[in-house]
């Protein structure tokens, strides 16, 4: 058979096994004219009815059982809409307040088993975690009168997507719009640890009003059940729009999603079902190879291709790192803007303006017109205020020198290299490069002034190794003996050299660099815009090292200069005022920070800042201030927004980038979603690596990703980064903060898994720092304490755990700017009054902890769940078995989503509902279930550490 009879098998197969068995044969017959191909899918079906009951494929052959059309709770089904391996839908309507609303209800085939039931569980509280306009809701969930599990979800009224396009027929535009919401979708869904897993045409309808809607998660999966499942994996996938690891029975991952979005996108370009095209083990073709139409071909050759190509790349390592990555570039073809899936990414942005396509006579004079427009976007990626430069003569004559050496290499391209294909910037640079280094016909201050400019552009877009590169070749061909006009050169190339070292976050030689570059240009007298820029880099280079009353000075110094000069500089201005709210913000001055912030914001309004270093500082630092004034959907938003902007201006490799990976990490793990926070820890960590940033910096990072392991109760996983970070960390002020958290939280880790001797020493040498550290009161003595009574309660060391406690109660003075931990706080009072028998007292401290709790974690979270399990136990000694009901109702469910099965927290669950639904005795009780988190710590209840995004690296 062809590939395209194979695929033809493969989904006839899928569609036949959606039928009842019964009709499977009339199907093919009626649907497939091919003998052959009728046989063969015929065969996968006969084997699919006779293969046994196995770990992969039970859910898919297990035989669904008819219903009749009858109720199911409040629901009264009225017809099936469609039925497969793992369920039958129905359309069913219920009364609402006198009227009638139609749903849709999912009924899990076979008999309600304890496996069926807990994966309807899974499904119900993943899809509540659900809430976007381009997801099928989720209403409600249950059981029937039989113990068939069910989920109620909207029903969407409107064609599917196939059959929407080919009535509506949009536009290529409308298409990619309506593409980008269900990128967003899904997007929205991995935020919350949730994969589809069979993301294809048919699985989203089109509203009326042409908002699409992605359906059918109820195949889909948590992330973090790749690394440990409770059950054996299950197929759960469509031949011909499924990605590789799919068909290889191979983890699933966000990869795959992506593999999913791009087959889809493939049939909206297209026209063509994917299905008919390709199997699992080939490539998947070119949307402009797929198409007869000249028109549409010419549309979708060059970047679609490459978009598409790239989503479905046949290793998973080479596909869109995320949807946002994936969703920034169909975004960025709809601007018309360089996409990162292009060859050269690095100075792909820059091809736009000098890439032209035609015949050999015409080339010299498109390569002026593509030389002025390249020169146009350097000048503007360098951020550079060339209005007032231009009032001094020297700077003028170098930028001059700048732009004509750029355009001579243009201009010099000879036609027989590129005939036929597209000047792309690759071949300025292979052209320049060649003429730096070979080319002595070229003075030394021009090929000076060319590496200086290369150095700058690398700077602007955060790269900072080649950068680096670039102006240590200018600095060696500076004259030994400088003339004063040449004292500007150096000026310049001190600046970016001190920009550049601050990228690899090489601090000392950064303000080096910087401290001379000051005094160069203070010598020279330059313009107040060019000194304020080198005051306000200055700052940050300063505020890298903690000293954060040092970097407001300078920022201060650099927004005074600009006032004092009578000039707007909007950006520039916009760049300082977000320099000092950081500055303010690190000194726990939230409202002065909120003050500048909002003074940026109206910058912005004022002149929307472009796609740049000020935009992506501006969400950046939002994010921080709204965080501390406790506004969290609003930060997670800014956090979002700010990492869209970084893939989307500077791509996967970028130092930015990786920053911000790592601000929404600290975000996520600070809300309580500590789970989700790891995969951002994870990508923040693979470009730093990437970036070959030092080793001290990745060491840094690990330790923040330790205290989120620690959350989430993997202390071995704690332990062992805390280890390696703390013997790779160098034991400078720089890092001392890092250090504190490290010590502390292996000793937490310690004293989870029984071993608290060993943690005490961790918790004194993490108290000896922080009586020393005077740059965060969050890092000092009193909160270093919180964490020690933490692991003595742990050790059931309940009094020497009261008495450090004792030593903690200063953190009450900062519960407005750092409330979570004034819920530890109370959670640990609780549990000492508790081992004393006050139970009045305990009560107390938990519920000021739990309301707290429900006001400063997102809903739904871990955090929450654990504090209310704690609840509900003092309510049960307290003898109010009805309280304690209600507050185990409410956190078992989530502590089944988020923990393992082993976990003591929920072994605790276990004992107290036999105790509340048999009376007391009949559990383990209070003092075994001690006994049991004793014995098995690894899961021990959430340890929270750190306010989030604070410290020098923000």
């Amino acid at each position: 058979m062809t590939p395209a009879q194979f695929g033809r098998v493969e989904e006839l197969f899928h569609q036949a096994l959606e039928r009842p068995a019964a009709e499977r044969a009339r199907f093919l017959r009626e649907n497939e004219h091919d003998p052959d191909i009728v046989a063969a899918a015929e065969r996968l079906l006969a084997c699919d009815d006779d293969a046994a009951p196995d770990p992969v494929s039970e859910r898919l052959t297990e035989v669904a059982r008819e219903v009749p059309l009858r109720s199911i709770g409040p629901y009264r089904l009225l017809r099936e809409l469609g039925s497969g391996g793992m369920g039958a839908v129905f359309l069913a309507e219920r009364d609402v307040a006198g009227r009638v609303q139609q749903v849709a209800v999912k009924l899990l085939h076979g008999i309600g088993t304890a496996h069926n039931k807990r994966r309807m569980e899974r499904e119900r509280a993943m899809l509540a975690g659900l809430n976007h306009p381009n997801i099928a809701r989720h209403i409600d969930g249950g059981e029937s009168a039989e113990g068939q599990p069910y989920l109620v979800m909207d029903y969407v009224e409107g064609p599917l997507l196939p059959q929407y396009v080919a009535q509506a027929k949009p536009s290529l535009p409308q298409r990619l719009k309506l593409y980008l919401s269900l990128c967003d979708a899904v997007q929205h869904a991995h935020q919350r640890l949730v994969l589809h897993r069979d993301i294809k045409p048919s699985n989203v309808a089109v509203r009326a009003d042409g908002a699409p809607v992605l359906l059918d998660f109820g195949v889909g999966a948590l992330l973090e059940e790749g690394d440990n499942p409770t059950h054996p994996p299950t197929r759960a996938f469509t031949p011909g729009y499924s990605a590789p690891e799919q068909y290889r029975g191979q983890t699933e991952t966000m990869a795959t999603d992506v593999f999913g979005l791009g087959a889809l996108l493939f049939d909206l370009l297209t026209g063509q079902r994917l299905s008919t095209l390709y199997r699992g083990d080939a490539t998947v073709p070119a949307p402009s190879a797929s198409v007869a139409d000249p028109a549409l071909r010419h549309l979708l050759r060059g970047d679609l291709d490459r978009i598409v190509r790239k989503a479905t790349a046949t290793d998973p390592e080479q596909r869109y790192r995320t949807v946002a990555a994936l969703m920034d570039d169909v975004s960025r073809y709809l601007q018309g803007r360089p996409i990162s899936a292009a060859p050269d990414r690095l100075w792909y942005r820059l091809n736009k303006f000098v890439r032209r396509n035609r015949v050999a006579v015409a080339v010299s004079a498109m390569l002026a017109v593509a030389g002025s427009l390249a020169v146009w976007q350097l000048n503007n990626e360098r951020q550079r205020a060339l209005a007032a430069e231009r009032a001094a003569e020297t700077e003028a004559a170098n930028a001059k020198a700048s732009r004509d050496f750029l355009a001579s290499v243009l201009a010099e391209t000879s036609p027989e290299a590129v005939r036929g294909q597209p000047i792309t910037i690759a071949t300025l640079l292979t052209n320049a490069a060649a003429r730096l280094q070979t080319d002595r016909s070229q003075s030394e201050r021009t090929r000076l002034v060319a590496w200086l400019t290369i150095a700058e552009v690398y700077a602007d877009i955060n790269d900072p190794q080649p950068g680096l590169a670039a102006i240590d070749a200018a600095i060696a061909l500076s004259p030994r003996k400088p003339q004063p006009q040449d004292l500007e050169l150096r000026a310049r190339a001190l600046h970016v050299r001190g920009n550049l070292l601050l990228q690899l976050e090489r601090l000392p030689e950064a303000r080096a660099a910087l401290d001379q570059a000051i005094a160069l240009r203070e010598r020279q007298g330059a313009p107040a815009p060019t000194l304020a820029r080198l005051y306000s880099d200055y700052g940050s280079a300063v505020l890298h090292t903690s000293d954060f009353a040092a970097a407001q000075r300078y920022q201060q110094r650099a927004l005074e200069r600009l006032d004092a000069s009578g000039q707007h500089e909007p950006e520039l201005r916009m760049e300082i005022e977000l320099g000092l709210a950081r500055s303010l913000y690190y000194q726990n001055k939230i409202e002065d920070a909120a003050r500048h912030l909002g003074m940026a914001e109206a910058i912005e309004r004022e002149r929307p800042a472009r796609d740049g270093l000020a935009a992506y500082q501006l969400r950046r630092i939002a994010m921080m201030v709204r965080y501390s004034q406790h506004r969290y959907p609003q930060a997670l938003a800014n956090a979002e927004q700010a990492l869209r902007l970084a893939y989307r201006v500077y791509g996967e490799n970028s130092r930015l980038t990786a920053d911000m990976e790592l601000y929404t990490a600290l975000l996520l793990d600070d809300v309580g979603r500590s789970r989700a926070a790891l995969a951002h820890y994870q990508r923040s960590q693979a470009i730093a690596r990437a970036l070959k940033l030092d080793d001290a910096v990745l060491a840094r990072d690990d330790v923040r990703m330790a205290a989120a392991y620690a959350n989430l109760g993997d202390h071995p996983r704690a332990q062992a980064l805390t280890d390696s970070a703390l013997a790779r960390m160098p034991d400078t002020p720089a890092y001392t903060m890092y250090r504190i958290i490290a010590y502390y939280t292996r000793g937490l880790s310690l004293s989870a898994q029984g071993r608290y001797p060993q943690g005490r020493a961790d918790f004194q040498r993490s108290l000896e720092l922080a009586r020393g550290y005077k740059e965060d009161v969050f890092y000092g003595p009193a909160f270093v304490q919180l964490r020690h009574a933490q692991g003595l309660v742990e050790a059931h060391r309940f009094e020497d755990a009261a008495a450090a406690l004792k030593d903690a109660e200063p953190v009450l003075q900062y519960r407005e700017l750092e409330p979570k931990s004034v819920i530890v706080l109370r959670s640990l009072q609780a549990e000492v009054a508790l081992s004393r028998g006050e139970l009045a007292q305990a009560a107390q401290r938990i519920d000021e902890a739990l309301q707290l709790a429900q006001r400063h974690y997102l809903a739904g979270t871990l955090p929450i769940a654990t504090v209310e399990l704690a609840a509900a136990r003092i309510a049960l000694r307290r003898g109010d078995p009805a309280r304690a009901g209600e507050l185990l109702n409410r956190a078992e469910p989530l502590l089944r989503r988020e923990l393992r099965p082993q976990a003591p927290a929920l072994a605790d669950a276990a004992r107290l509902r036999q105790e509340l639904e048999h009376g007391p005795g009949s559990g383990a009780g209070h003092d075994a279930s001690r006994e049991s988190r004793r014995d098995a710590r690894q899961d021990a209840a959430p340890a929270r550490a750190a306010p989030a995004p604070r410290g020098a690296g923000g």
